[in-house]
This record gives C-alpha cells, structure tokens and sequence, in this order.
C-alpha cells in the first residue's frame, strides 16, 4: 500500500490572514518554532510566508518590511497537496518546485495540514533503518 500525504503531515496549523503584519507572522513562527506560516483569507489558503519570502523582502525595503502586510511579501501562487495524495507526488512536487514547505487542503482550499521537508526526512530516516 502506498503512503499518503495525510500519514504523514503534520495537522497543527500556523495561519495568518492576509492583512497580518509581517511582524506579527514572524512572532507565531518563532513561537512555533516554523519556517513558514499559511496565508488565509476567507478561510481559503490564498499563499504562504516563509523564512526566504522575509529575508528577500527585507533586504529590498529594510526599514518597511516588518510593518507590511503579509499579503504584500507572501508567496503566491501557493502549492498545495491534496491529502490522499501519494507521498511520493509531493516529494517529486516538492523537488520539482523548490519548495521546503506544502500545504495541505481539501476540495474546498481549506487547510487541513502542513507536510514539510522535514516530516519527508523522518520518513527517510525511518525506511532507510529498516
């Protein structure tokens, strides 16, 4: 049987709206110890803000960036996965598109997950210890 992408996500979620401030994004992901936190607006996963979107936009506009509106520094348009997607889909998507972090939704975009590179190097780990 093939792994799904819902075995292994992770189903705690770090959701900012798109009128959060960067700054305020920044502090749940340091508080949650993330890389990334998930844009919403609507209840609808419209982009994510990771550590690379901080870090390039910061160093075009410094003394700005940390009172910008997520939506203004998000990544969009965002990858997602669907749950009961094969596991070795989002590795292959995740290599494809450069991307550390996928969020997982329903048919409706809504967020019902996180699956990381991180949770893809514990399963690594596990079957290569077998």
């Amino acid at each position: 049987m093939a792994h799904t992408v819902k075995d292994f996500m992770t189903r705690k979620k770090e959701i900012v709206s798109v009128d959060d401030s960067v700054l305020s994004a920044i502090e749940l992901m340091v508080e949650n110890d993330v890389g990334s936190v998930v844009v919403e607006e609507n209840d609808r996963v419209v982009g994510i803000f990771t550590e690379r979107d901080l870090l390039r936009r910061y160093l075009q506009n410094q003394s700005k960036t940390l009172y910008m509106k997520v939506s203004e520094v998000m990544s969009r348009p965002v990858v997602t996965i669907s749950p009961t997607a094969k596991l070795a889909d989002a590795f292959r998507l995740m290599s494809e598109k450069d991307i550390r972090h996928l969020p997982v939704v329903d048919e409706e975009r809504k967020l019902v997950g996180y699956l990381t590179w991180r949770d893809m190097f514990k399963y690594v780990s596990k079957q290569m210890t077998k």
